[in-house]
Formats: C-alpha cells, structure tokens, sequence
C-alpha cells in the first residue's frame, strides 16, 4: 500500500524546497566581501594598462561601475567616463582599464549599494634626459645618451619609479631659428630605459639645441600619448680643443623635497556653471595618457589639439593631470630660466563664444625678474594676427605680483582693467570670458570682473587660446611653473549672457613691430 502525505505536510516540504532552491541560487548568495586589487602597483604612469581583480561582494551576474573621488573639499565620488562591465556568476571581476594620471585620486567598484574599498592611484610623471656622452666636437660624430627612467632628478619624487618600454621609439629633433623642431633620426629605447643617438655631427662649432620625444605607446593595451624632453642646450667646439674636454661636475645646492605641482586643492564655481554655459564644445581634461596631440576628452566637438612653442629652456607637457609649462628642468633657483614658452590650441577657432581654463603658478624664485603669464585669445590664423591688435587679453599675471590685468586689444583702440589684491603664487584661480558680438566680458572664480559694451572691441575673426610664460630674451627669469588643469570652451547657445562686469578704461593702441 502506498503511504500518501496529507496536502499540508506536502505543501510545506515543497516549500522548504523552494526556500532550499533560492538559498542555493547564484542569484542571492552572500560571496566574500567587496574587494579590489589594482597592478601593477608602482612605476606606472597615466594612461597605462592596469589589471583591476576583486569582488563585488555578492554572487550573481551584476553590471558594475567604476567611481573616483578627487579628495578635495565638496567632491563626491563620481562614475568614471568609459567604463562598463559585469561581474562573474562568483561575484568576481577581472578586467583592464587606463591608470589616471593625477596624483592622490581613489577608485572603488560599485553595483546598486555594493562597494569595494577604493584603491588610491599616485601615476609617475613621464619624463627623459638627454645629454652627451663626451663633449661635443665640430665635424666629428658624437653620441647623445637619453635615460627615459631618471629616478636622480632634483625634487621630483614623481619620477623615481618609472619603469621602462623597451621598444618604445625615440625621435631626436633639432631646435631650428624659428622655434619649430626638425627630426635628425630615431632609435629605440632599451631593456635598462636608455636610448642612445650615434654619429650625431655638427658641422661648426657653436650652441646647438636638441630634444627627443618619446613617441605614443599603445601595446598591450596601453594608452600612453608621446612626450618631449626639455631643451638640451649643447655646446659644440672647434677641432681644436679636442682634448682635455670634460667638465667638472656642477655643484647644486641641497634643497627640502618639494612635491610636483598638484592638481587645485579646492573644488570652486566656475563661471560656466554659474551661468550656465554647458554642454561643453570642448573639454581638455589631461585625467589619463594623453600627449599634446590628443583631441579634447569631451564634448560636443571633442577634436583639436596644442602647438608647443620654447624659444629657451621652457617644455610644454603633461603634468599631474593638467598641462604645464615649467621654465626650466629643475625647480630651484639659479640660471636656465629664459626666453618664451607657450601652448597654442589648433583646431577649435571661434569668432563669438566662452573660453574658460584653471590655472596654479608658482615661482618658489624672486632673485631675477618675473615671467609675464598670459592666457589669450589670439586670431587663428597668420593673416588676422596684425601684430598683437586683436588679441584678448583673458588674464595677465606675475607670481610675485597680486594683481590681474585683463585687456583686449581692437587695431588702434584698447579696453583695459587692473584687479588689485589678488593673491597670484601657489593659488589656484579660474579665468573666462565671453565674447558677444557687442559685449565682452571678463570673469575670476566665476564672477564678471570687466566689460566692454562696444561693438568696436569685437575683432569678428576667428579665435583660439593661447597660455604662454613670456620672458625677455636671453635675460634670466625666476624659475616659474604654470599648470592648467583644464581648458574649455563653450558656444553662447546656453545660458546667460554677462554684461555686469566693470567698465573698463579706453585708450589708444599701437601694435608692436612684428
């Protein structure tokens, strides 16, 4: 006879299991808790493959997101642009994804409430130096050492474990009368992060100005964009002093450690966001590999590109998430600081529009004189140039000088006004302006500070931006580093237009020789 269960008992066991079923599920299991390990660990530099391992702290197959968070005052984590994926059934993750290149900033995997506890990212700084093996000789071939992994330079903790890519090509160029480098030839890097230029021959003697540049690198994975090294100055002599041609070792002063220039360390309004300038027609935003030639990270015309210009011992280059121009190679004082250094975007002219970037000079130097640092807009093209007569003056500082100068220049007119009080070295300080076709107007930290009502002032030719350190020839300058953590540009399609800023002063203009 067969034993049947009375309907209640049978509905509780299949109940129990169900309940069994469910606990057993991938679906709704507790895993191990919410992990993530990033590598390598160290010597890495912006934009480089980076494996990220872990888990998310709950099994099943759930989409994640990468955050960051920039540990400044009023910043909030925030999903990293880019980025999707999925865990494992396991609740693991694996995948690769570029290093940032800013220093201190955290990264945590997330889905739905689930975290991992973030992993702080500090990248190297790319960086080489170039000199020669043995004093240069006119008309006899010398050898130029490059070291792509210098981990001796002066106050720079940024780039002492740098790590090395063998393969990765290296191109000499040599500094012409016009500023503009010409390549001599190309060789590549080896396995101990040196590259070497042989048979380099200089025909007379003189001071001849070389540079290599590491070009882009992208196996593996890798996105990390080319960089230049600083101008090399290089002393060639005639045949006659041949010998006995070493030189002593040079003797520098012992200096506290300072750290690179960081990223700004409050988080402000901008003037684009306080009148609501967005979307952004361009965003340079420096966060991973990028180089000079990278198009802009966002927005509705994310192209365009920057022209760097050293007619002394200045570089353009990537730094710390923001672009830089530094006066020399080391920062402490004494000679090498002269002549002009300046970036110039290509690509993105407008004749009417909203140019907004953050700045932070510092010159820890005040025994010579003080670079005049500029933020413009000039004409994009040589034929509207006329020497200077219709270029913007978006802000004029000096390190040493608390104050801002803010201009425009319209052929034989000019507006002017000078803001007093205003704290320029080791701070960190948002420019913009507006530029209507009968108003233009100035703004710091997001307030108007200047405007001219004139139709007279508005150039109508196209504009694009230009930061530069102007020195004064060959005259030494204090040592001076100017970072831009960002550059953008917006149309006048959003938002409010500005007319409230003060008046400013007319007078007349005469361009300068040119």
């Amino acid at each position: 006879m067969n034993a049947r269960l009375p309907k209640r008992a049978a509905l509780l066991l299949l109940a129990g299991a169900v309940a069994l079923a469910l606990l057993a599920s991938p679906g709704t299991s507790n895993a191990a808790s919410p992990s993530l390990q990033v590598t390598p660990g160290s010597g890495y530099v912006g934009g480089q493959a980076m494996h990220f391992t872990g888990n998310i702290g709950q099994t099943g197959v759930r989409k994640i997101q990468m955050q960051f968070h920039m540990n400044r005052p009023g910043d909030a984590w925030s999903p990293v642009e880019g980025f999707g994926g999925s865990t494992q059934a396991d609740g693991d993750f694996d995948f690769t994804f570029q290093a940032p290149s800013m220093f201190g900033i955290r990264y945590r995997v997330v889905s739905g409430s689930l975290a991992t506890d973030p992993v702080t990212f500090n990248a190297q700084t790319q960086d080489l130096t170039v000199e020669p093996v043995t004093p240069p000789v006119a008309g006899v071939p010398f050898v130029l050492e490059v070291d792509t992994t210098p981990d001796d330079l002066f106050r720079r903790p940024d780039t002492k474990e740098l790590v090395p890519y063998p393969g990765r090509e290296l191109t000499l160029q040599r500094r012409l009368g016009d500023g503009s480098w010409a390549p001599l030839g190309s060789t590549q890097v080896g396995q101990d992060g040196m590259g070497y230029f042989r048979n380099v021959t200089v025909s007379e003697s003189g001071t001849v100005v070389y540079r290599v540049i590491q070009e882009n690198w992208t196996q593996d994975g890798n996105r990390i964009g080319w960089f230049p090294s600083f101008p090399t100055y290089v002393d060639v002599r005639g045949p006659a002093a041949a010998t006995n041609l070493l030189p002593a070792p040079a003797e520098r002063a012992v200096e506290a450690v300072r750290e690179p220039l960081p990223r700004s360390g409050t988080k402000s309004t901008t003037a684009s966001q306080r009148y609501g300038w967005a979307p952004s027609l361009f965003d340079f935003a420096w966060e991973y590999g990028e180089s000079l030639t990278s198009p802009a990270h966002r927005g509705t015309n994310p192209n365009g590109w920057w022209l760097d210009y050293s007619d002394g011992g200045g570089r353009v280059g990537k730094h710390n998430g923001g672009l830089l121009l530094d006066s020399k190679r080391d920062n402490d004082v004494g000679p090498g600081d002269f002549g002009t250094t300046s970036a110039t975007l290509r690509g993105l002219p407008q004749k009417y529009g909203r140019w907004e970037t953050r700045l932070r000079i510092k010159s820890d130097e005040s025994n010579a004189r003080d670079y005049r640092v500029l933020v413009e807009l000039v004409p994009d093209t040589l034929a509207d140039e006329n020497c200077g007569s219709r270029n913007i003056t978006v802000a004029e500082v000096a390190p040493h000088a608390n104050q801002v100068f803010v201009g425009v220049n319209a052929l034989n007119k000019k507006w002017t006004r000078t803001v007093s009080g205003v704290a320029i070295n080791n701070q960190s300080i948002a420019f913009a302006v507006e530029v209507t076709k009968t108003h233009i107007t100035w703004f710091m930290e997001g307030q108007p500070i200047a405007t001219v009502k004139s139709r007279a002032a508005v150039s109508d030719v196209p504009l694009t931006l230009r930061m530069s350190m102007v020195g004064n020839g060959e005259q030494e300058m204090n040592h001076t580093s100017v970072i831009s953590d960002w550059e953008r540009g917006f149309t006048l399609a959003r938002g409010k237009q500005v007319t409230s800023g003060q008046e400013m002063k007319r007078s007349g203009y005469s361009a300068p020789a040119c």
